[in-house]
């Protein structure tokens, strides 16, 4: 891993962002299971 290489850093950057996007997916899918399933 060399740091000072710009596409090894541009990988590793959306590899952050992919997983972000995927760990709000999960969430936002929680909340709507759970407020979905609120009796009422």
């Amino acid at each position: 891993m060399d740091s000072s290489n710009p596409k090894q850093m541009n990988k590793h950057l959306w590899w952050r962002v992919a997983y972000f996007l995927f760990a709000i997916h999960i969430v936002a899918l929680f909340m709507i299971f759970v407020m979905s399933h609120v009796p009422k």
